[in-house]
């Protein structure tokens, strides 16, 4: 019996240890099973969290930037060690730093990228902060070794291709960040960061029509994009187009007020000088002006404005105020060669020369590759830059120096080949060596009206009225007059050139033809 009880207890607590067993590992599956849908739910928050960052940030304005840092500062509450929100934080307070010059973001920015690298984060935001940080810095050499061993490694997205072109414009090899910049564009081209910063390089090199249709495919992605969207208007308030169409995005960018960053007041404050001086009013441009600065010192399209409205008014300060311009953005070739022209318009030829000899001192040194892979100095291939030498040294009754300026950019071949030929040409005309300027002029101004400087057809039209060809100067003349037409010369000053023609040929005895070139040309004044 004894035997029999031990037995009836021994079954009993195998079962009730079996039953504990059991509760167990039912509570152990549970936790199991809590922990992983816990995680996964986390994964998922993180996931949507950092989705919804990456969007709002790729819109590209402060109030977007702050909306993709909300939706990280709450995911940071979830997942603190979530390495590629750590870099995607790093990125946009770089922006923010470099690019809109937002107080404190520096601090962010070097905290963020801090993070992301202790962690390990593989994501170009990271690898795209860490070169930004080293241009900033004044360590170009090594931004340009950093990016050489990513690129060696296989390494190829938007942001280091940013970065490379930043590179090469801040040691001037101006064709290089170009293509960069454009490389850069093209790959993340929904992203109207990178088209803005490729039209703000042209726009800093003074070619405004391909700087407005940079800005014009950010704002086909983000219409609403505000640096891009400022900057178009302010080039083409440079061309001296669609003044009223700026004026209408200068009063929008300001209307958002806190929103504004101090690039982006600065910039509207330079597009508001701008608009003061095409209006006749400098003395309004040069209080724009201040005003930007006091947002941003260093704005050098303000600095540049202010230094444009001295020179109209003739004030002995314009020169110091472009070399402060120059000296704020020493690789922005507008600052320059269009303030050695105004410096020219304002009398101050020797003011002219030295922004040109500043010029040459910065980029002379400069070593680009060309088109087949050879070395070459950018100097030897800078038309824009002879042909504004040229102009200053030819104002200045320098007119051998001139000639010679001008065949440096003719030897140049650029883009600005036509221009060259019709500055030569030009020159030798007022020097009478017809036999020299005549083949220049007529390879810019044929005799189909194919060409499309005005300013060339009326240099042949001059030239062939000197030789007596009075028939053949009304036709060149005519064609000069229907391009200024399309280029939006005023009607009051075509009128005038109309009549002086007039005038010229009833004074050789052409009575007859200036009849008939007053009937034919009347059409051009409708």
């Amino acid at each position: 019996m004894g035997t029999e009880g031990r037995k009836d207890w021994q079954r009993r607590e195998s079962l009730s240890s079996a039953l504990v067993q059991v509760g167990v590992v039912a509570v152990l599956l549970a936790g199991a099973v809590a922990f992983f849908v816990h995680r996964g739910t986390v994964r998922k928050q993180a996931e949507e969290h950092l989705r919804a960052a990456r969007a709002a940030a790729q819109r590209g304005n402060p109030a977007d930037f702050a909306r993709a840092l909300a939706e990280l500062e709450a995911l940071f509450q979830i997942d603190a060690e979530s390495r590629d929100a750590q870099a995607l934080a790093a990125d946009i307070q770089t922006v923010l730093w470099l690019e809109h010059r937002q107080p404190g973001a520096d601090a962010k920015a070097r905290e963020h990228l801090s993070r992301a690298e202790r962690l390990e984060s593989q994501s170009g935001e990271r690898y795209g902060a860490h070169a930004l940080h080293l241009l900033a810095t004044g360590k170009a050499a090594e931004a340009e070794q950093y990016l050489a061993a990513l690129e060696a490694r296989g390494a190829n997205n938007a942001r280091l291709t940013l970065a490379r072109a930043l590179a090469l414009q801040a040691r001037g090899d101006l064709p290089g960040a170009r293509q960069a910049f454009a490389r850069a564009a093209e790959t993340a081209w929904r992203d109207p960061r990178f088209t803005t910063a490729y039209g703000e390089a042209l726009l800093d090199e003074g070619q405004y029509p391909q700087a407005v249709e940079a800005f014009a495919r950010a704002t086909s992605v983000n219409p609403d994009h505000l640096l891009a969207r400022v900057s178009a208007a302010l080039a083409h308030t440079y061309q001296g187009r669609k003044t009223e169409e700026a004026r209408r995005v200068l009063a929008r960018v300001e209307a958002r007020g806190a929103e504004l960053t101090p690039v982006l007041k600065a910039r509207a404050g330079a597009l508001k000088a701008e608009l003061a001086l095409a209006a006749g009013a400098p003395d309004d441009a040069i209080a724009a002006a201040d005003a930007a600065l006091k947002a941003l010192p260093d704005e050098h399209y303000a600095l540049f404005a202010r230094a444009r409205a001295l020179a109209v008014k003739r004030d002995a300060q314009a020169r110091a105020a472009f070399e402060a311009a120059v000296a704020r953005r020493r690789n922005a070739p507008l600052l320059y060669l269009d303030g050695a022209r105004a410096l020219q318009a304002a009398g101050d030829g020797a003011g002219a020369l030295a922004l040109l000899d500043a010029y040459e001192a910065t980029f002379g040194p400069v070593r680009t590759t060309t088109a087949d892979g050879k070395q070459a100095g950018l100097l030897e291939k800078d038309s824009r830059y002879w042909l504004a030498r040229g102009g200053v040294l030819e104002a200045a009754s320098r007119q051998d120096e001139a000639l010679a300026a001008y065949d440096k950019a003719l030897a140049a071949r650029g883009v600005e080949l036509a221009r060259a030929q019709y500055a030569k040409g030009e020159l030798l005309l007022a020097r009478k060596d017809y036999e020299g300027a005549r083949p220049l002029l007529a390879a810019v101004a044929p005799d189909n009206g194919a060409g499309t400087l005005a300013e060339a057809y009326t240099a042949m039209g001059d030239l062939l009225f000197a030789q007596g060809e009075h028939a053949a100067a009304c036709q060149h003349y005519f064609f000069g007059l229907a391009r200024a037409r399309t280029q939006g010369t005023p009607r009051e000053a075509l009128a005038a050139r109309v009549e002086d023609i007039r005038e010229r040929l009833e004074s050789a005895g052409q009575a007859r033809m200036a009849k008939a070139w007053k009937a034919e040309s009347g059409p051009l004044l409708e």
